[in-house]
């Protein structure tokens, strides 16, 4: 999520990447918007061929981009540090913005089963995690989202956490 300059120009985009920090994270396609304008949409109106697979190898390639930082520095620590200060100034200036942020999830999106701290769309502000953003899920997405959960509560069950 953020803004980007394109040859010169200011372009504002929006997109998403809920769950678990990791393999089962789920890329809401149905939700990416540039300038506004909701991407999926656009191109079916306009009547532009995508694949599925296409955006799944996206989705992949941003996982496994972690990965081939990781195996070529040993950490991924200015990411991290650029998130972070993103998140510092939302709070800091009050600015409300919405981020991906680990919060609880149990009663999000049909998410039950336990407590789970999932990265969801939250707004930030001084008071912290102000509320969680109902961005609208795909059924797809949705199911993803709860299997991303599932997975996280099993990990914790086997940890006896």
């Amino acid at each position: 999520m953020g803004t980007k300059h394109v040859k010169g120009k200011r372009c504002d985009f929006q997109a998403y990447i809920v769950g678990e920090h990791g393999d089962s994270s789920v890329a809401l396609w149905s939700s990416i918007s540039v300038g506004g304008v909701p991407v999926l949409s656009f191109l079916e109106k306009q009547q532009i061929a995508y694949e599925k697979v296409t955006l799944e190898n996206i989705h992949k390639e941003v996982i496994d981009s972690a990965y081939e930082v990781i195996s070529l520095k040993g950490y991924t620590s200015w990411a991290i540090g650029y998130s972070v200060a993103n998140l510092a100034r939302s709070i800091l200036r009050d600015q409300r913005k919405v981020h991906p942020v680990s919060v609880v999830a149990n009663g999000f999106y049909g998410i039950e089963g336990g407590d789970v701290f999932l990265s969801l769309p939250a707004q930030l502000g001084r008071g912290g995690v102000l509320g969680v953003t109902n961005v609208h899920l795909t059924d797809e997405e949705a199911h993803r989202l709860r299997d991303s959960a599932k997975t996280i509560l099993e990990v914790q069950n086997q940890l006896g956490i």
